[in-house]
């Protein structure tokens, strides 16, 4: 089976169990330019990978550098720079009130998950459209969709869920990067930005599943 039926029938399987208004999202982190896949135009604009997010999830695909990336923070947890020192030490979090202090703010943003290995780029699509194996699909859903995405991951394990997630990066560094870096899944409530920028609702979340991940979720999607 090629990626695109692969990611069609994973695709039709999320889509048959979970309440969605959007795509699930794949992503697909490249190294060099020369590793571009053939198909996937450059974004013609500048911003935020969250909303890079949501564009894919209501059809588009594209690929994206440093140079369209609009929230620095975001570019620095998803690997395509270093992260900016003052979000990386707490400063600017402090800054806009969400910590008592700095020190709790940089015990906070020490955790966050972020990819150091830099990148050239990355590729973003919706995943029935994506000839690609996906590092990371991002599923934007209500509750009750992450409750029946955390059905089918304990119906294989046996074992309780534990997301890691702040109110602070959540579809860059929550629900890209923490996958990507543990193998896993992860479940995120979103952020501020996120939630202005790219248009997450109130009432949905964000669930992050990792390429090694993904066929037993959908088995277990598909048993329950």
């Amino acid at each position: 089976m090629t990626n695109l039926e692969t990611n069609k029938k994973n695709c039709e399987i999320i889509e048959s169990k979970i309440k969605l208004d959007a795509k699930p999202v794949a992503m697909k982190l490249i190294k060099t330019e020369e590793d571009l896949i053939e198909g996937y135009d450059l974004i013609d604009e500048k911003i935020r990978h969250c909303e890079m997010v949501r564009k894919a999830s209501l059809g588009s695909k594209f690929y994206s550098t440093i140079e369209e990336q609009m929230c620095l923070g975001g570019a620095g947890a998803i690997g395509l720079r270093d992260m900016p020192e003052k979000l990386a030490n707490g400063e600017k979090y402090f800054s806009l009130g969400r910590f008592q202090d700095l020190e709790t703010a940089k015990n906070l943003t020490s955790k966050l998950s972020i990819i150091k290995d830099i990148h050239w780029g990355i590729i973003y699509a919706p995943l029935d459209e994506a000839d690609f194996e996906p590092d990371v699909i991002e599923i934007i859903t209500e509750p009750v969709g992450g409750m029946k995405l955390a059905q089918s991951i304990v119906y294989k394990t046996g074992e309780k869920i534990e997301p890691s997630f702040a109110g602070i990066q959540s579809l860059c560094g929550d629900a890209f990067a923490n996958p990507y870096l543990s193998d896993g899944v992860n479940f995120t409530l979103g952020c501020d930005g996120s939630r202005k920028a790219a248009d997450i609702k109130d009432n949905e979340m964000t669930v992050g599943i990792s390429k090694a991940k993904i066929n037993e979720v959908i088995s277990g999607l598909e048993s329950i």
